[in-house]
């Protein structure tokens, strides 16, 4: 698309200098903003306006006509039909030149952590919550804080931001679950038979929303989140809470606005971890060379990969080679395309005892980019 700003335009960000957002906070950031919807196009355009130093847009799906009237950067450009991420990354660079965009077209499960450990803030903008807890696991791992956002189910004019703090002695998103709910999504993420309740109670409807509340919320993440996020940097911050932050926010039928504490659930899995992370030693390495290299004793896979699968119609057997979650949601037959595929072998771990490691990871279609969960040796 044409430049919208004359070729000798330069952004003067000096009246910012008198609030939290200054330059030299704003160009020491970097942000990824996971989901390109009418939030995370808000989102962004907020965080170009600040001038953030990067922006990294992490989205696998494509732009639909129903987006338009939703999303800033979809509107202005003939996005129909691209990916959402890099229809967004494209326009964003143009609009906004003084940060640099990034675009990765894919879930946010299938992306080498490699690629987002120098992330500051995790800007999480999905609307499904088997996603915002692949996004909490990912930072738990990697100690990156979240702020996420929600647009509300029944009434379109409520949403909440919650903001989730770095490290374990904080709550996640899988805090904020009932037990049962959390339960039903890590079925579908790691369990080795499929949830016995029905495909649909996994599936996130399609809720109505407005570009109004989207703008509101969105807002509310970038202002708090970076509030957030700028206060834990400062050493003049003494008294910090123990529990992750909430906010909900409604417009209609009446107005408030409220803020609630989320303590750390003593159920979820999200906050106990024995590993260390660690990327190949080299692009071709092995799981064996893997481990070794890191002194430990097995590789625990981040999402569990199936690698064989029979269609339960035709009969067609096949390596899948895909995230659990993944083939559960979206697996097809590739003979005959039914969604009814059997699991036969799933992958978890793969030790010294595993057929698996004398093979590469891309082995497995897992990125050579990746920090891997290295398990620890026991020593008596």
């Amino acid at each position: 698309m044409p430049r919208v700003y004359p070729e000798t335009f330069a952004a003067d960000y000096a009246r910012l200098e008198k609030t939290t957002f200054t330059r030299d906070r704003m160009r020491q950031l970097r942000c990824a903003v996971i989901g390109a919807g009418a939030l995370g196009n808000e989102v962004a355009r907020l965080l170009g306006l600040l001038g953030a130093a990067e922006v990294l847009v992490v989205d696998p799906d494509a732009v639909e006509a129903s987006n338009l009237p939703r999303s800033v950067f979809f509107a202005v450009a003939k996005s129909v039909g691209r990916n959402k991420a890099e229809a967004l990354a494209a326009t964003a660079q143009d609009l906004f030149r003084d940060t640099q965009w990034a675009a990765i077209p894919s879930e946010i499960a299938d992306v080498g952590f490699q690629r987002l450990a120098g992330v500051s803030l995790f800007f999480s903008c999905v609307d499904s919550d088997l996603a915002r807890l692949e996004i909490a696991y990912i930072s738990r791992k990697l100690r990156i804080p979240v702020i996420d956002g929600g647009l509300g189910n029944r009434n379109y004019s409520r949403g909440r931001v919650t903001y989730f703090p770095a490290g374990p002695d904080y709550a996640c998103f899988g805090c904020m679950l009932a037990p049962k709910r959390r339960r039903e999504l890590l079925e579908r993420w790691q369990a080795n038979l499929r949830p016995c309740y029905p495909e649909s109670a996994d599936a996130d409807p399609v809720l109505p929303s407005t570009p109004t509340m989207a703008a509101i919320v969105a807002s509310l993440q970038v202002e708090l989140g970076l509030r957030a996020f700028f206060d834990t940097q400062s050493d003049t911050i003494k008294d910090r809470s123990s529990c992750s932050r909430s906010f909900e926010i409604e417009i209609h039928p009446a107005r408030r606005l409220e803020e609630f504490s989320i303590p750390v659930s003593a159920d979820c899995p999200f906050h106990q971890c024995d590993e260390i992370l660690s990327a190949l030693p080299a692009q071709n390495s092995t799981f064996e060379e893997l481990f070794n290299n890191a002194g430990g004793e097995a590789v625990v896979l981040d999402w569990p990969i199936c690698v064989e699968a029979r269609c339960t119609e035709c009969g067609h057997q096949w390596p899948p080679m895909l995230r659990l979650a993944a083939l559960r949601r979206r697996g097809r037959c590739p003979a005959c395309g039914s969604s009814q595929v059997l699991e036969l072998e799933i992958i978890y771990a793969i030790g010294r005892d595993s057929p698996w490691r004398q093979k590469p990871p891309a082995a497995l279609q897992l990125p050579a980019d990746h920090l891997y969960s290295v398990q620890r040796r026991h020593t008596p």
